[in-house]
């Protein structure tokens, strides 16, 4: 019985270490665009994925968790991504998080600069370039 109690206790600790050790992505989605993006970035890597719908909760939940990385659909509401992007960066306690903007649009990857994001992805788009650059930013 005593050594049913240690190993159950020793994997309830491997189960908590390994949870403690995934990585936290924060997805801002407008219309389900980013679902496939999602599912893809699943395939590449063991990743605990949060989806928020609403760009005026993207702080709160950001506070709330604590990811990792924040990925944000470009085409929001009113075309704010770019001061959902900023407000972001200036919020005290998220500034350091990486920020990736994912766009349809070839044209916004000359303005990205104004996004102060740190990486923007332009649809249709290479998941191993993606998976690579998010593991990057979240080493870093």
């Amino acid at each position: 019985m005593l050594i049913v109690t240690l190993l159950h206790k020793h994997l309830n600790y491997c189960k908590m270490e390994i949870t403690s050790k995934q990585k936290r992505i924060l997805v801002l989605d407008n219309g389900g665009r980013m679902l496939s993006v999602v599912n893809e970035i699943m395939y590449y890597g063991d990743f605990d994925i949060y989806t928020v719908y609403d760009q005026n909760a993207i702080c709160d939940k950001a506070k709330a968790i604590r990811p990792d990385l924040i990925i944000l659909d470009y085409l929001l509401l009113n075309n704010d991504c770019e001061q959902v992007c900023n407000d972001l960066k200036e919020e005290k306690g998220l500034e350091n998080i990486p920020v990736i903007v994912v766009s349809t649009y070839r044209s916004k990857k000359i303005r990205s600069a104004a996004y102060r994001c740190d990486a923007l992805f332009l649809k249709p788009m290479d998941m191993e370039v993606l998976a690579s650059r998010i593991d990057y930013l979240m080493a870093s």
